[in-house]
């Protein structure tokens, strides 16, 4: 690939991080969309007895016929689908499920639009295999601009990618919002990549609706989904897709001949995580809801900062006065003065001042952080008064 095409992709909120320069007393870290909740102990257990079980080998590569099968009953109990185990193909983790719908079902040449801000990997990934980007605002927090959406559609696109509860915004697509993806796929015979990574977090009241469970739209939906965010299992690295057979067929080839196949050990893990899942899941909800009020309360009372309160995931995408720095100054000085990380939004196609703050972390690591945050927040719009005062 062409020096040039790397230059130009988005950068990584994690390169963002590295380039900086914390306190030497370490770094909060709220740049990073990692639940800091403990894994459910039975995955953990699970692990550890399939490695003493001599699981270590290569799996299928398809993923082991026991977790295909769970997460077949998984997707119908929470997202209304039906998918036989030949539909599900169990992944690398779920970036790697994306890599594999990019990689297989579009080739150079086609575009893929992408609604902001989104995830800089849905960027970066079509790029490098050169398929074009074409890029559209999707309305706050997350809904679809019908007008907007028709006018980006051309010749070449092949795709639209979604992505609810959406990061960085935790906006939620509505089923109107999904009904209109429904008809413009099938009057522009598109495809649909449903990222549904953050699913069961969703607050007041609203529920989480996939894509592929809205009529005639399944066929040409694959959702990708993994264990890292509802589970807060990162480190196993295992994530899933499930779709038309025909495109998870696709999606096999490019994982067979890229990584061969998930970590066996890890699959057992996973497998273990679905037993009895809710109670997990609820009571992990339960602390983001308690967390996410502080953070509204603390973020809103600075008079720099207007933090609106998000519909799901597990950060906040809060906008800072542009009269008194850029985001990623804010960020960037918030990091290196305070050690406290967190995302300015030009990682995810966003210059309108923005930043992500994650929240799924420990109360008082929570605390500490948003105090030093108001503090610098504070800070800086007393000098700017200031400095307006003297001009």
């Amino acid at each position: 690939m062409p020096q040039e095409r790397f230059d130009r992709i988005c950068p990584s909120p994690i390169s963002f991080l590295e380039n900086g320069v914390g306190p030497p007393g370490g770094v909060i870290r709220f740049d990073v969309a990692e639940p800091g909740f403990p894994p459910p102990e039975g995955a953990i257990e699970a692990t550890k007895q399939a490695l003493s079980s001599g699981m270590f080998r290569y799996s299928p590569s398809r993923g082991i016929p026991e977790l295909r099968g769970a997460l077949a009953t998984f997707l119908k109990s929470t997202r209304q689908i039906e998918y036989s185990i030949d539909e599900i193909l169990v992944t690398t983790g779920g970036k790697f499920a994306n890599y594999a719908f990019f990689a297989s079902l579009l080739k150079p040449g086609d575009s893929v639009v992408l609604t902001k801000p989104f995830w800089t990997s849905y960027k970066a990934v079509p790029e490098m295999l050169g398929v074009r980007v074409v890029e559209v605002w999707a309305t706050p927090p997350y809904h679809l601009d019908e007008e907007a959406l028709k006018s980006v559609l051309g010749e070449t696109t092949r795709a639209i990618v979604l992505n609810s509860p959406n990061n960085p915004t935790g906006g939620i697509l509505s089923e109107s919002d999904l009904r209109l993806v429904k008809d413009l796929a099938e009057d522009r015979d598109l495809l649909v990549l449903s990222d549904e990574i953050d699913w069961a977090y969703v607050y007041g009241g609203r529920h989480f609706v996939s894509p592929a469970s809205i009529e005639g739209l399944r066929d040409r939906v694959v959702v990708t989904d993994g264990f890292s965010k509802v589970f807060c299992m990162t480190g196993w690295r295992v994530g899933f897709a499930a779709g038309p057979k025909p495109l998870i067929d696709r999606m096999h080839t490019v994982q067979e001949h890229a990584v061969s196949s998930p970590p066996t050990f890890a699959q057992y893990g996973c497998l273990r995580a679905l037993d009895g899942y809710r109670e997990y899941i609820e009571r992990n909800l339960a602390t983001c809801r308690r967390n996410l009020e502080s953070v509204l309360d603390t973020l809103n009372s600075t008079g720099s900062i207007i933090c609106p309160e998000p519909e799901g995931g597990f950060y906040v995408y809060p906008r800072l006065d542009p009269a008194i720095c850029s985001s990623r100054e804010f960020c960037d000085a918030l990091l290196r003065r305070e050690g406290v990380a967190t995302i300015p939004g030009e990682c995810f196609g966003d210059s309108r001042n923005h930043f992500r703050l994650c929240y799924a972390v420990n109360r008082e690591v929570l605390d500490e952080g948003l105090g030093k945050i108001a503090r610098f927040a504070e800070d800086l719009r007393d000098r700017n008064q200031e400095k307006l005062k003297k001009a």
